[in-house]
């Protein structure tokens, strides 16, 4: 649905933003309706009255919005319907957060509006930003992503032929992202085998489950899961994510942890 050329009022996360010029700031949010939307904010790096507290990646509200010239809309305002500042405070806050904002405006294409990616990705910063910040929430929200793109990998069915793809003699299952995800017996060639523990798991989050039994599971499980998911976004992604950066010191202190 096209923007009209009224302001309009639409629900909205901030995922990234860069200066145009000396005052003005491009704004990519992603809206339940619109999808994500490159806006133009004129004057947002000096307004404290249309842009209280800045433009923070994260930054959940409600965006006025209206077309500009071509396809630039023009954010004539944001109103925060949530407390932010604790990402401010806390760099682990701030790792993730910058990590599900930069993973989205990654693979999210421009104007493809998906009400299921908005609401996953509200309850992901909600979870982080208002709780202590837990691995199971990026391993949940990644495999939300996933899905509602249509990318998520075979977790159960081999992805070549369709049969249920059986634990073997070790227990793991052969599973190969570039394939297309698990493989059965007849079809596995080599290919990396996953604890079966490890695709239960991620069954089970794809499908909405609570994260809580990740991160109170082993090292093992949550190094797997995580190594799960970053091989299946690895073959959608056209560049490594700097926000990755982040967890580089926090990986050392939790081996199955961060993204």
């Amino acid at each position: 649905m096209p923007i009209q050329s009224a302001t309009e009022t639409v629900p909205a996360i901030v995922l990234r933003t860069r200066p145009l010029g000396e005052s003005d700031l491009l704004v990519v949010l992603l809206t339940p309706e619109h999808g994500k939307l490159e806006t133009a904010a004129r004057g947002a790096r000096n307004s404290k009255r249309r842009f209280p507290g800045g433009l923070p990646a994260g930054l959940r509200g409600l965006a006025g919005v209206a077309r500009g010239r071509g396809s630039l809309a023009r954010l004539e305002r944001f109103e925060a319907s949530a407390d932010h500042s604790p990402v401010g405070r806390d760099l682990d806050r701030f790792a993730y957060v910058a990590y599900l904002c930069e993973l989205t405006d990654e693979l999210v294409l421009a104007r493809h509006a998906d009400a299921l990616v908005f609401a996953a990705l509200c309850t992901a910063l909600a979870a982080v930003i208002e709780a202590i910040p837990r691995p199971g929430e990026l391993r949940r929200y990644e495999l939300a992503l996933l899905h509602a793109l249509g990318l998520l990998p075979a977790l159960e069915l081999c992805c070549v032929c369709g049969e249920l793809a059986l634990r073997g003699p070790d227990g793991g299952v052969a599973f190969d992202a570039q394939r297309g995800g698990v493989l059965c017996l007849a079809h596995e060639r080599g290919a990396l085998r996953l604890p079966g523990v490890v695709l239960a798991m991620a069954r089970d989050l794809a499908a909405g489950g609570d994260p809580g039994p990740l991160d109170a599971g082993s090292v093992e499980l949550r190094r797997g899961l995580r190594d799960l998911t970053q091989t299946a976004l690895r073959a959608h992604l056209r560049r490594p994510l700097h926000s990755l950066a982040f967890f580089a010191a926090m990986s050392r202190s939790d081996a199955g942890g961060g993204a």
